[in-house]
């Protein structure tokens, strides 16, 4: 049976402190409840090295280590998310596994069948004005393969091969003082429609992750500057030539921001495997060049659905202000598709 991990298949975790109350005292009715305490309980360190590494980071790590998606969910193509939650108490031990919101009989079982791991985990307890206290936590999981049959490979080459491993910084947009691409590469721009917008991501970015399949290399671009609260903004960079596929769309968690991103594979809607050609399970384009590429719209607002829009005669005006020196009338059509 396959294991899922959050960076690689779509496994999604954060902690979220809910309250904390502090054991009750032998006079007391109802313990004290706090909806903020002065240090939180902290996972313990499990592996050499681990203590230079977050407890938060060490956490989602133990829970990704043995997690399975049941074989008839993969067969049946079920996607969602389970919430279980759990207390550490002034002692430090886990109580209270339970589920809060399920998706189906099997998939809430592995779920709570991996967090009842916990059980014997010894945690550093939380504490308020000195004292240890007991700190409730959600935990959300999605389950996301796009319909994986459990005798199938997890995913494309795309999600088998070294590129989960490469690093990717982003790329820095086209300073609007240079006249021509770069030697070996060409341009490419376009607009695209984000997951989140406003107050609930102003201060982060977000991402797209491509693999050139020329190259064999990862690049990474923003489609949402930080500190921007528009929900559609331009892009406009150079690419070295070649053959893109889409991989990534990453984007922040709508309540801790930055803290958590989510890591989404920009997949065609059919059923990923490692035998398919890579053009009928990813979106693609190519960059010529020497040449300035319309990439068109990305609409990335729905999860698990998106759409490249011809909206080319809408952004031109707007991009060639900014941009005098390239033609954009005479751009190369270039859509993923």
């Amino acid at each position: 049976m396959q294991k899922f991990f959050a960076a690689l298949v779509g496994l999604l975790l954060l902690t979220l402190p809910s309250r904390a109350q502090t054991a009750p005292a032998a006079d007391s009715i109802q313990p004290k409840t706090y909806t903020y305490i002065e240090k939180m309980p902290v996972f313990p360190v499990l592996a050499p090295g681990d203590s230079a590494v977050p407890s938060n980071q060490r956490f989602m790590r133990f829970l990704n280590a043995d997690v399975h998606f049941p074989p008839r969910a993969l067969r049946d193509r079920i996607s969602g998310r389970v919430f279980f939650s759990f207390a550490v108490n002034a002692q430090g031990r886990v109580q209270d596994i339970k589920l809060m919101k399920g998706l189906r009989d099997d998939v809430d079982a592995e779920v709570l069948r991996n967090a009842h791991r916990l059980d014997v985990i010894q945690w550093e307890p939380g504490t308020q004005n000195g004292r240890p206290v007991t700190v409730s936590f959600t935990v959300p999981i999605s389950f996301n393969i796009n319909g994986k049959r459990s005798d199938q490979p997890l995913g494309d080459s795309l999600d088998t091969g070294p590129y989960q491993r490469q690093m990717a910084f982003p790329l820095s947009s086209w300073d609007s003082k240079r006249f021509q691409a770069p030697k070996g590469k060409g341009m490419i721009y376009g607009s695209c429609l984000q997951r989140l917008g406003g107050t609930s991501s102003f201060g982060s970015g977000e991402y797209v992750r491509l693999v050139n399949l020329t190259t064999h290399k990862s690049v990474s671009f923003s489609v949402k500057p930080p500190m921007k609260s528009r929900r559609e903004n331009a892009f406009f960079y150079a690419l070295p030539a070649g053959r893109y596929a889409l991989h990534l769309y990453v984007y922040p968690d709508k309540i801790w921001g930055g803290f958590h991103m989510y890591f989404e594979n920009l997949r065609k809607p059919v059923a990923p495997s490692s035998t398919e050609p890579l053009r009928h399970t990813r979106y693609q384009f190519t960059v010529a060049n020497g040449k300035v590429h319309y990439v068109g719209t990305w609409n990335l607002a729905n999860e698990n659905q998106p759409e490249f829009l011809d909206e080319k005669y809408q952004l031109d005006p707007a991009i060639q202000a900014y941009f005098p020196q390239f033609n954009f009338k005479e751009a190369v059509m270039s859509l993923p598709h």
